[in-house]
């Protein structure tokens, strides 16, 4: 590997970790071809194009699903379209194809609610945050003056996503703004993190995703596939789509790239009764609320107990008798006051 030609092309990616991405692919790349990367420069678009055609197939072989081959194979693509070159690929071969992964645990908010019992203030936090979507790699630098913000719920924040650079236009909930205002006296204000950490300043990827797993063995959750911290980006996302909420809109909230077209016009969008929406199902906390059952059989209660003092009152009075229970207009009529049902009577 040409460690020159490569580094100038990545110096020109601002992302740390799309340029970790790109190295990755372009290792493999160079295990398959068995010369540098660099070498491809002097080819043309055609031989080029077979190259990475037969790199593909070479991936496919090699036993990777489709989404990594699709990563993988895009390295020495954007490498060589940097130096003015456009592979000739085969657009049948489907390459950019993605394709749905079934590895991840299906994760549940009824899961999510079951951790939150289980866990302490700051796992609470933490809760809070993966129902929001986020990446894991921008948890991690979090800042709690991001969130130490004051006015009416839900309150708007931006976020600044590093994998895409795009800002996420998130929101604070009612439920949250409580938690935050409790976590924020055990922080220390000389360290910005919102996550801290005495070693490092703050929680790292590693850190996050080991509290995660905690949490989920302390609750008992039987994970079916991996139950990791990006099924919080799929909760959120799939349930805006439950929710009927536009993906764009879902894509904003959570800091995930739309088309630029789009976003030219939309960019501004009114983003509040969405999150309101999404926030009202992924709560840590839900209020119970009675069902109609519940209500009903209160309601009947009450009467039973009414309706027992005023035949008790009744029999005080010598004006009920009999054992049997009286019906409410019998009561009603012995518990009169004579004069007003005198004046009944008079007016019909």
């Amino acid at each position: 590997m040409d460690m020159g030609k490569v580094e100038d092309w990545l110096s020109a990616i601002p992302s740390k970790y799309t340029r970790k991405c790109y190295i990755s692919g372009i290792r493999k790349f160079e295990t398959f071809y068995g010369h540098g990367i660099e070498t491809l420069l002097g080819k043309t678009n055609e031989e080029t194009g077979r190259i990475i055609d037969k790199f593909y197939v070479w991936l496919k072989d090699q036993g990777h699903g489709q989404n990594t081959c699709r990563n993988l194979v895009n390295s020495p693509i954007q490498f060589l379209k940097h130096f003015g070159i456009e592979p000739k690929y085969k657009k049948s071969l489907h390459m950019y194809q993605t394709v749905a992964t079934t590895r991840d645990h299906r994760t549940s908010i009824g899961e999510i609610q079951e951790m939150a019992k289980t866990a302490n203030l700051r796992e609470q936090v933490l809760l809070e945050v993966f129902l929001m979507g986020l990446r894991i790699g921008d948890v991690a630098l979090l800042e709690w003056s991001t969130f130490d913000v004051q006015g009416d719920c839900p309150i708007p924040i931006l976020i600044n996503t590093k994998k895409e650079q795009v800002v996420a236009r998130s929101f604070i909930s009612a439920e949250f703004k409580t938690i935050l205002d409790k976590y924020f006296n055990t922080l220390d204000k000389s360290n910005k993190f919102l996550f801290q950490s005495k070693r490092s300043g703050h929680l790292t990827v590693h850190g996050i995703q080991k509290i995660f797993k905690g949490l989920q063995k302390r609750a008992g959750i039987v994970n079916h596939g991996l139950f990791r911290w990006h099924t919080g980006r799929k909760l959120f996302l799939r349930t805006c789509a439950e929710l009927g909420i536009s993906s764009w809109s879902a894509k904003l909230m959570v800091g995930k790239s739309i088309p630029a077209s789009d976003d030219t016009y939309i960019h501004d969008a009114e983003l509040r009764k969405d999150f309101i929406k999404v926030s009202n199902v992924l709560k840590l906390f839900p209020v119970a609320l009675s069902t109609q059952s519940d209500v009903q059989k209160t309601l009947d209660t009450v009467l039973e107990v009414l309706r027992a003092l005023m035949e008790d009152a009744c029999k005080q009075k010598g004006l009920l008798k009999r054992t049997k229970p009286a019906n409410w207009l019998e009561l009603l009529e012995k518990l009169e006051p004579e004069s007003e049902r005198m004046e009944r009577v008079k007016f019909g």
